[in-house]
């Protein structure tokens, strides 16, 4: 295999194997890429905080039951929730039953505040978008589980304007969410 430098670029019997050499050669900026790669990944973490949020509430209704009963029924729920034990408890750790209960429901109460402190931020996110008239597409697809054909028969559209929309909106919520994946919706707003 025989290897020639021509300017930036390096060559393998005349095939470009270097991408990053490519990039420089053809003009593309090594920020671009990089930015490139970032407006994705924050695209692909806020289709998977959307799609958590479903779950997420059901958690949250659960979490709050649950400190209901174990404040309610004091130590003796320990009895009934001694799944939640598992968690607690440490192997050598020796603890009275009142200081379980207590820790018990210290990490309850943190776990429901994180849930909630994270659905608090994405229904300010989505309250950004909740006026444009696509805001259906964004709902229905990650809150309730509807896919395109019915979203577009419902908004009487083509699925293909069903893709394009919930798409610009997810970037607008990605550029609200973590100041970057605006994108091509950059200028629109």
């Amino acid at each position: 295999m025989k290897m020639n430098r021509i300017g930036t670029m390096r060559m393998v019997e005349n095939r470009m194997v270097d991408p990053q050499a490519l990039a420089v050669h053809y003009g593309v900026p090594q920020q671009l890429a990089d930015r490139k790669k970032t407006e994705k990944a924050a695209y692909a973490e806020t289709e998977r905080r959307l799609y958590a949020m479903r779950a997420l509430r059901a958690r949250v209704e659960d979490a709050r039951e649950e400190l209901a009963e174990l404040e309610g029924l004091g130590v003796e729920a320990l009895r009934e929730h001694s799944a939640s034990l598992v968690r607690v408890l440490r192997p050598g750790m020796r603890l009275d039953p009142e200081e379980v209960h207590t820790m018990q429901l210290a990490m309850l109460r943190g776990r429901l505040a994180a849930d909630e402190r994270e659905l608090k931020r994405m229904n300010i996110a989505l309250s950004f978008i909740s006026d444009d008239p696509y805001y259906l597409t964004v709902e229905a697809r990650y809150l309730r589980g509807v896919g395109d054909y019915d979203i577009a028969e419902r908004l009487n559209c083509d699925p293909s304007t069903v893709r394009r929309n919930r798409i610009r909106l997810v970037r607008m919520l990605a550029l609200r969410l973590y100041g970057m994946g605006g994108g091509a919706c950059g200028s629109s707003f």
